[in-house]
């Protein structure tokens, strides 16, 4: 503690020279409201030192629809990025990027593999052998997005309930 010059002014009092410290308390026990459990499930399970755990009660189709959840996540997940590497694509032909380069290269082989299906439907108008407007690189963009969006509703259809009746 440093010398305090004016010992008697009301500022440099210190707070424990007017409130003395309070004692040391015991904590207050916590109570814990009982939790419903189902009828006929027993949700809990005897700990090494005598206490009760409670585990997490498992509902009927929920490890179902966590699993359909998740492949439509991965779906949406697939198909942007199908969906960005075929922009990509798109671009990169319409600017007329060299197939020298070394990721214009692996982009145009990869999205060949995916562009099979659609690879002589139409003709793609070009100016010079790299550039082109390609037609086929856009209906297969929507041909995909649309077979995708189909089959993340047919998943998320298995996993909803049925409609009341009115």
């Amino acid at each position: 503690m440093r010398n305090n010059p004016f010992p008697n002014d009301p500022i440099n009092i210190q707070s424990t020279d007017i409130i003395p410290p309070l004692p040391d308390l015991p904590p207050k026990p916590v109570q814990q409201a009982p939790q419903p459990v189902a009828e006929n499930t027993s949700y809990t399970e005897k700990a090494d030192e005598g206490e009760n755990i409670l585990l997490q009660p498992e509902l009927p189709g929920t490890t179902l629809a966590y699993v359909f959840g998740k492949v439509n996540d991965f779906l949406q997940w697939f198909v942007i990025v199908l969906e960005i590497a075929l922009f990509l694509r798109f671009l990169f032909k319409l600017i007329g990027a060299s197939p020298e380069n070394i990721f214009a290269s692996f982009l145009y082989a990869l999205t060949t593999v995916i562009l099979l299906p659609f690879s002589n439907l139409v003709t793609n108008p070009s100016l010079h052998a790299d550039q082109a407007f390609e037609w086929t690189t856009l209906i297969a963009m929507g041909i995909y997005a649309l077979i995708f969006w189909l089959i993340r509703r047919l998943v998320r259809i298995s996993i909803t309930p049925p409609k009341p009746e009115e």
